[in-house]
C-alpha cells in the first residue's frame, strides 16, 4: 500500500496576519503508524 500525505505550506491565515500551519505531531503519529504497518509513504507540500 502507498499512501500520499499532504502538508500545508502556508504559515499565516489568508489576509489576517493570524498563525497557522500543523502541530508536529498531527503529521508524526499517522506517519509512524503507517511506517510501522509496512505502508509505503511520500510525504509532500504545495510548495514542496
Amino acid at each position: 500500500m502507498k499512501i500520499l500525505m499532504v502538508l500545508t505550506s502556508h504559515d499565516k491565515l489568508g489576509n489576517t496576519g493570524r498563525k497557522t500551519g500543523f502541530w508536529l505531531e498531527e503529521g508524526a503519529a499517522p506517519y509512524y503508524v503507517f511506517r510501522d504497518a509496512g505502508v509505503e509513504l511520500t510525504l509532500a507540500s504545495p510548495k514542496g
